[in-house]
């Protein structure tokens, strides 16, 4: 399975850019991976295929532990599921066309976090997420 980042936006913060690296790398070393800076929804938009799995990032949405998060990415692999795109919205959030194009809506927190932070927060957990599927002791 592949896994797409839509952000919209550059990350600016040099440490944010540092720990999306980092965790790109070792995300790499499970599934493919591509991060899309994107200017705007439009341009996000155009890079979800029809047959993308499309999760979008929103307060509203659903919460998992990381464990759970596992479970979700394992059943998509079972699946067959060949790309799933993480779509984050920009300072402005999410516009309710994206929202209802969604296959489903993952609550990193109740919290509001930068849109910046979210795509590093992101990666580390889907780098849990992997590990703890390959039974490797990084989540201990």
């Amino acid at each position: 399975m592949k896994i797409d980042i839509l952000a919209i936006g550059k990350l600016k913060s040099r440490p944010v850019q540092e720990l999306v690296g980092d965790y790109s790398r070792r995300l790499s070393h499970y599934v493919g991976i591509e991060i899309h800076a994107c200017r705007d929804q439009k341009q996000a938009q155009a890079r979800i295929g029809a047959h993308d799995f499309l999760v979008v990032l929103d307060e509203r949405g659903t919460q998992l532990t990381s464990e759970g998060l596992a479970d979700f990415i394992a059943a998509h692999q079972n699946k067959g599921t060949k790309r799933m795109a993480f779509y984050i919205g920009g300072p402005e959030g999410v516009g309710q066309e994206v929202k209802d194009r969604a296959d489903f809506r993952l609550s990193l927190s109740q919290m509001t976090f930068p849109h910046e932070m979210i795509q590093a927060i992101l990666l580390e957990q889907l780098y849990r997420a992997c590990s703890i599927l390959k039974g490797e002791p990084y989540h201990k």
